[in-house]
């Protein structure tokens, strides 16, 4: 948002406190900072739940346009869930990775981070929106982005936005 400051509600570094609600969060030990691999998953993610998008969808409340900040990461590898032999050691089926029981996800989490925090950057899965696009969830510390992530850009969204509209095809949402 135009005038943020960094670490504040607005800006790309702000990621709320106490975060309890997402698959992965575990507050006590980690910052969730989730994202997608590509802008298209990052819509479909987080536009998902509405079914008709009209361009008031992709402002927010004070009327400044919501937007994908993209990044590069230059650190540990994120364990990939999408990988059998992953599942296989961790003892996990499939429908665990995407079912929304935030106990059973968030243990599943706090036993990877306790486990290899040190040499995983955090965790990767299928998208429950459009599973041929990858989320990611980074371990961050301290409100601090997680090291080696640095911001490249950010494009506004609207309904006219490539990613917007490929999301909206492929969700079945209509536009205007």
């Amino acid at each position: 948002m135009p005038g943020a400051r960094k670490g504040k509600p607005g800006h790309w570094s702000f990621v709320p406190p106490h975060q309890v609600h997402g698959r992965w969060d575990n507050t006590e030990l980690y910052d969730s900072w989730y994202f997608s691999r590509t802008p298209l998953g990052a819509v479909a993610e987080s536009f998902y739940n509405k079914q008709r998008w009209i361009p008031e969808v992709f402002l927010t409340p004070a009327g400044n346009p919501r937007a994908i900040a993209e990044f590069s990461y230059e650190g540990p590898d994120s364990l990939d869930l999408d990988d059998a032999a992953t599942l296989l050691e961790l003892s996990a089926r499939p429908s665990e990775i995407v079912i929304r029981d935030l106990g059973r996800t968030q243990a599943l989490a706090r036993d990877v981070y306790e486990a290899s925090y040190e040499s995983r950057g955090g965790l990767s899965w299928w998208s429950a929106q459009l599973p041929s696009e990858t989320s990611v969830m980074l371990w961050g510390s301290r409100g601090a982005p997680p090291e080696g992530l640095k911001l490249v850009g950010i494009q506004a969204l609207s309904t006219e936005h490539p990613a917007v509209m490929e999301a909206a095809t492929q969700l079945y949402r209509r536009l205007g």
